[in-house]
């Protein structure tokens, strides 16, 4: 009697069979299933996060220093003396480029690559785009993640103050003309797989538009 009870107890006590199994691992997939989920999105948000921050950063400084640069095109030392110089030229194509010219001003001044011009000499500050998307001012990088620059020129032909027109590539002629100068850059993050679609870098516009002083008047 007693061994009867005792085998009946412990068939009663086995373990779980495999139906019961088979669920808890299937609950367990997917458990790990949604932490993978999760984990990847926030790994995902992080990445877009930093990308917009650096490409914010890139854009804000290339348009800074295009912009200091642009405002002095054409400025004299001397205002009874001619320019020796040419305030504003500039390449249109796939990638613009501008070449910004103007007399260094009093006490001397670094240009962009950091050689030091002696007060009423010529600066000269030539901007491209190169291959590796680096904004460059006479060869020396001063901003990354720039994909692409174009330029339109803002000509004032009877320097009246008002715009008659923008042009991508205004004639020798034109360029003493210009008053304004609209900058469009697109800047690209520099992480792979940070946006859904096409190449899967991120990508965004920033433009703005700056007076020519020494020729809007």
């Amino acid at each position: 009697m007693n061994s009867r009870s005792n085998h009946a107890r412990f068939g009663r006590q086995c373990g779980m069979g495999l139906i019961e199994l088979m669920i808890g691992m299937t609950i367990g997939l997917i458990i790990l299933a949604a932490l993978g989920y999760f984990f990847l999105g926030s790994q995902q948000a992080n990445r877009t996060h930093n990308d917009i921050s650096r490409m914010q950063e890139s854009g804000r400084q290339a348009l800074e220093i295009l912009g200091t640069a642009i405002r002095q095109a054409g400025y004299r030392a001397d205002a009874d003396v001619a320019f020796a110089g040419t305030a504003l030229t500039g390449a249109d194509g796939a990638t613009d480029g501008i070449t910004v010219q103007f007399d260094g001003q009093e006490g001397g001044e670094a240009d962009c690559s950091g050689a030091n011009v002696a007060a009423g000499s010529l600066v000269t500050y030539a901007f491209a785009v190169n291959g590796s998307r680096e904004l460059t001012c006479n060869g020396s990088v001063v901003a990354d993640n720039i994909e692409n620059m174009q330029i339109e020129y803002g000509i004032d032909a009877n320097k009246d103050g008002v715009i008659e027109s923008y042009k991508a590539a205004p004639t020798a002629a034109e360029f003493p003309q210009v008053a304004a100068v609209r900058v469009n850059l697109v800047v690209r993050g520099p992480t792979a797989n940070a946006a859904t679609g096409g190449d899967g870098f991120l990508r965004q516009t920033y433009a703005s538009t700056f007076t020519v002083r020494n020729q809007a008047r």
